[in-house]
Order: C-alpha cells, then sequence, then structure tokens
C-alpha cells in the first residue's frame, strides 16, 4: 500500500509510507499548511513537536502484512486563526467528502459528539480563554484507516474517524476529562440498545472511581468511526498516571476487571525491556507524575486506548508505550521491535527488518541520533480483549517541525 498525501511539505509521501504495494490514495486537502511554523503558529496536539500528522502500521502475526493509518489535525494553526481559533471547518470539509466516497458512512453520532465537545460557536475571545484554561488547540483530529485496496474507482478505499478531546468540556464546565467522556456516551441517542457500550464504559469508570481523581484528567481523546451506530467503535485514550510496569498493568487490565489477559503479561515486559535497550525498569522516569506534564497536548505519555463496541462486553485495551521517554535513541528502540518479531516469529525471515524499513521511509536523520521519530509502540488483542491473537501498531511522526523539507 502506498498512501500519498500532496502538500507543500512533500510533493509526495510515497516514501514516507511506501509499506506494501497496490493502492495509492491521494488527498490534497489534508496535507495543506504545513509549512515550517511561524511565530503566531500554535501547536497541534498530534506530534511532540506540534506538527500535525501521525501515521502508525499494524502487523499481526508477521511483519509482512502491514495495515497502515494516519492523522492529522486540520485546525488552523499555522498561523493560528485568531477570529475562531476552535473551528473545524476544515474537518468538516473533509468530512463532508468522505460522505460521498466512503462506503458505509454515517455521521449520527458524530454530530452528537461535535456539539458537546466542539466550542466552535463561543466569541473569539472565549474561545482564546477556554484554549487557555485547557492548555490546547486543537479542535479535532481526522483519522483514516487504510483499506488493503480499491474495491470502486468512485470511493476511497478507507475509514473516517475523529478524535475528540475532552479538555474544552472539562474546562468549561469545571469537570474532569474522564466525566466530560462518560457523560456524553451516556446520553448518546439509542445509545440503550448497546448494552455492550454503557457496560464497558461503567467498568472503566469504576476502575477510575478507585484510583485519585487526578487520574481522570488524563484522558485525551475519545474517537469515533464514521459509520453507523451499530458497526461504530468508540476509543478512549487514556494516560497511565503511574510509569511502574506493575502500574501500568494495573491499568491496562483496569484492575483486572477485564478477564483472561495475564498470559500476555510476559511478552510485554520483554516488549518494554527490548526497545528500552536495557530494561524497562531501569531506564523509566522516577519522579512523581506532574499535572502538567499529565496533562500537556504535546508532551507524550505511556497510554491505553480502550476500544468500546456494541459486540463486545468488556473494553478492548491497546497499551500505547512511549520509547522516547526511557530509550536512548531510535535505532535502539528499532532494534528492540525486531528483537522482539524475530523471538515470536513474526520476523520477515528473508527482507528487510523493521528497522531498514523505517530507515528507508525516513531518511531526514538517523535513528541513532536521538528519539522522536518513534511516538507510541502499540500492544494489545486488536480490540477484543477475549481473542487471545495480539497485534502490534507502530506509530511514527515525520518530525515536519523540528526537521522542515521543503
Amino acid at each position: 500500500m502506498v498512501v500519498a498525501i500532496q502538500s507543500p511539505v512533500f510533493p509526495s509521501l510515497d516514501e514516507e509510507m511506501a509499506f506494501s504495494q497496490h493502492t495509492e490514495t491521494e488527498s490534497s486537502t489534508a496535507g495543506k499548511g504545513l509549512n515550517p511554523p511561524s511565530k503566531d503558529a500554535a501547536p497541534s496536539g498530534v506530534g511532540w513537536d506540534g506538527n500535525p500528522l501521525e501515521y502508525s502500521f499494524e502487523v499481526k502475526g508477521s511483519i509482512k502484512k502491514k495495515s497502515v493509518r494516519f492523522v492529522v489535525d486540520l485546525t488552523e494553526l499555522r498561523p493560528a486563526d485568531k477570529s475562531n481559533p476552535l473551528s473545524m471547518e476544515k474537518t468538516q470539509q473533509m468530512v463532508h467528502l468522505l460522505a460521498k466516497k466512503t462506503p458505509g458512512f454515517d455521521d449520527s453520532w458524530y454530530r452528537v459528539l461535535k456539539d458537546w465537545f466542539v466550542y466552535a460557536h463561543l466569541p473569539a475571545e472565549q474561545q482564546q480563554a477556554l484554549i487557555k484554561k485547557a492548555g490546547q488547540s486543537t479542535s479535532v483530529i481526522l483519522g483514516f484507516d487504510i483499506y488493503p485496496q480499491v474495491l470502486d474507482a468512485d470511493r476511497l478505499p478507507v475509514m473516517g474517524k475523529v478524535y475528540f478531546p475532552p479538555c474544552y468540556v472539562a474546562a468549561e464546565k469545571g469537570i474532569t476529562r474522564w466525566q466530560a467522556v462518560r457523560s456524553i456516551i451516556n446520553e448518546l441517542p439509542g445509545v440503550q440498545d448497546y448494552p455492550n457500550i454503557l457496560k464497558s464504559t461503567e467498568l472503566i469508570d469504576d476502575f477510575l472511581s478507585s484510583k485519585p481523581e487526578a487520574w481522570q484528567m488524563g484522558t485525551r481523546y475519545l474517537a469515533t468511526d464514521l459509520v453507523v451506530p451499530a458497526k461504530a467503535r468508540f476509543k478512549v485514550y487514556m494516560r497511565c498516571f503511574g510509569t511502574a510496569f506493575e502500574d501500568i498493568w494495573d491499568y491496562y487490565t483496569l484492575g483486572g476487571r477485564i478477564p483472561g489477559l495475564d498470559d500476555d503479561k510476559e511478552k510485554f515486559r520483554e516488549l518494554m525491556d527490548m526497545v528500552s535497550g536495557t530494561t524497562y525498569a531501569a531506564t523509566r522516569s522516577q519522579q512523581e507524575m506532574d499535572m502538567a506534564r499529565y496533562t500537556s497536548a504535546t508532551g507524550k505519555l505511556t497510554a491505553i486506548y480502550f476500544a468500546i463496541s456494541p459486540e463486545n462486553p468488556y473494553p478492548g485495551p491497546k497499551l500505547c508505550i512511549t520509547p522516547s521517554n526511557f530509550a536512548p535513541n531510535d535505532g535502539v528502540v528499532a532494534r528492540g521491535l525486531d528483537q522482539w518479531f524475530t523471538k515470536y516469529g513474526w520476523d520477515d525471515g528473508q527482507g528487510k527488518s523493521m528497522g531498514n524499513q523505517i530507515r528507508d521511509i525516513f531518511t531526514h536523520r538517523e535513528l541513532e541520533k536521538e528519539t522522536g521519530i518513534f511516538t507510541f509502540i502499540g500492544i494489545g488483542r486488536k480490540e477484543d480483549p477475549m481473542k487471545k491473537d495480539l497485534s502490534i501498531q507502530v506509530y511514527v511522526t515525520p518530525e515536519l517541525y523540528k526537521n522542515p523539507r521543503l
């Protein structure tokens, strides 16, 4: 699959995302305005350097086949739109395009979430005050799951999803970010027809209720697929307050509320050790969590997303570790990934290692120079905790603002 975004920064992103062959999807809208940031620009909440793009590819059982995804922040941040800073007009234009061009499109719940989470209706001064209070400028993020082949020449081979940050609702209403998410899920029209969604949401709430309230401020996004409610998934992205492995694992299992996950525990520990270069226990931060860091828009922390769907009675967790917080450089992370893939028989055998594939894609610097290209390494049971097959999702960013390519 080749994903190409035409933009002023890259004439084509063929080199950036050449993970397999067969499909080319082009979008002239997604890449506009990606010039290096000026003094009047605001940072996006996507990239750690404030750039608005992140890609990921997912492997399951073998690195030979990969599913490709990417997200883009289309908020007017470059320069910042001072007259309507939380406007999601550009995102809405893309949603309209997806409505015409993607199979199975439905925006029933998206429209309700938009009304709850987006504050573009406020006067500019109130929007600016809310941005300052929330500590973020991104209105929403748009994501794309790329299908492996084109089925119709008039259709885009993607499924769209929208990520809503709850920080604005929380700041405006004086509630926690998790409460902002839980409240709207429970109020969605017709959600009572999907008891698994309500049950999974309450399992998360039950766990968080047993922790200090500060943990509820680690909710980063609520994402929903742009499909009919009966097929839609919610993904709730939650930052881990603790950095010790046992604390992270406890969060991943919701304190044992999600059954049957213990078989994976040592595989997770091994992955974290391997990408650290030594052991995760030796390299992780020992400092107590600072709330400014915990709620930072661009600072990255190890997180867990919980997939909530009508089909599953339990939320499906995926652990997303942030290797830049404990690995010395991206080269070490790449070698650790390959070590884990080899141990569990996921490696190509004859083809390129994962590290070499990343080097071919991101040529703007050596991986050994520093960390930053790898933003997250996700590992979990592919949204259904009852299925034992693991998948790994590798999130990468092009460091466009730190290393602009014109």
